[in-house]
């Protein structure tokens, strides 16, 4: 399915995951305690979906620079493969970016998939998103969120977002803080705060064109996040923004009025809603929540009720 959002792009929605569905697990990045990726294989299947992954993964040297060109061919497989319905990631880490010159952009394009990931696999997002207008999935991954006992509400969105063709509707949380005033509606974009700046010089750099965008990071110091921002200001990628969406950003301030102090500095030129403490992405501890967001579907963020409402469903 298809739709043209406002920058006439055609945006393509996968079809959605039925219980007795194929998951094919890729590692893309760094490499993972292979126990708890066992411990997720092993949830995904009391789930009720089949999953398909290559043996390769477990080998020692596979997340090294000599196996870019493997990893790469590893995600074409999948895409191509059509008894596999979603691709989600082992775990993120380091070294997603290097196997971009291995991917089959027109293969991709051919067969539109679920494809599941955070932190460092925002990089595959952003490419994914660039080149073929998927809607793609900020959620987590199988080596560390997925287990027997996983938090409830991580387990019940990521059902939810890519089993069912309907809107997720309003996600309220008590922890979200208005940083900034307002309401605002736009297609809902984002990921690693330190991978999108870094992004910016390559053709797959963030477009922020009339949406709510979405940041969160880790262990990522107040100048550091700075810089970041200034980064993507001097860019031109706050002209157009309708609101930010900021997950926890953990390990990055000592207390929240350092964060809001430099949010402030950095957008009071903008008159935009801007809501912190989203549960998306990197978390304090393991049994912590972790919402899915699908990327690529219009959003609402209402700052002043302290809440994200997705207004679309995210597959077909």
């Amino acid at each position: 399915m298809k739709r043209v959002n406002k920058n006439n792009k055609d945006i393509v929605k996968p079809q959605r995951l039925n219980r007795g569905d194929t998951i094919g697990i890729i590692a893309p990045a760094s490499s993972f305690d292979i126990e708890n990726f066992k411990r997720g294989v092993g949830m995904l299947k009391a789930m009720g979906y089949r999953v398909k992954y290559e043996r390769s993964i477990f080998t020692s040297c596979w997340s090294k620079p000599g196996h870019n060109k493997q990893r790469g061919f590893q995600i074409n497989r999948m895409f191509a493969d059509p008894q596999v319905k979603a691709i989600f990631c082992a775990k993120a880490g380091y070294g997603s970016i290097e196997i971009l010159p291995y991917l089959n952009k027109p293969l991709i394009r051919r067969n539109p998939k679920i494809f599941v990931g955070y932190s460092d696999i925002t990089i595959l997002l952003l490419y994914l998103q660039h080149f073929t207008n998927m809607v793609v999935f900020h959620g987590p991954v199988v080596s560390d969120e997925i287990y027997a006992g996983m938090n409830s509400a991580t387990l019940d969105y990521l059902l939810r977002i890519l089993s069912q063709a309907l809107p997720l509707g309003s996600i309220m949380f008590p922890q979200l803080v208005s940083f900034k005033s307002g309401k605002a509606t736009g297609t809902l974009v984002g990921g690693n705060l330190s991978l999108i700046a870094n992004s910016i010089s390559t053709p797959y750099k963030i477009s922020t064109n009339n949406v709510i965008l979405f940041l969160e990071d880790v262990a990522e110091d107040l100048e550091s996040i700075r810089a970041y921002f200034l980064r993507l200001r001097r860019a031109g990628k706050f002209k157009r923004v309708k609101g930010i969406l900021f997950g926890k950003m953990i390990d990055c301030f000592q207390t929240q009025e350092n964060l809001k102090t430099l949010v402030n500095e950095v957008f009071k030129s903008y008159d935009i809603p801007i809501l912190f403490g989203f549960p998306s992405g990197h978390k304090h501890r393991k049994e912590a929540s972790h919402v899915t967001l699908p990327l690529g579907v219009t959003a609402t963020l209402d700052a002043d009720n302290l809440l994200l409402q997705i207004n679309e469903a995210a597959v077909v």
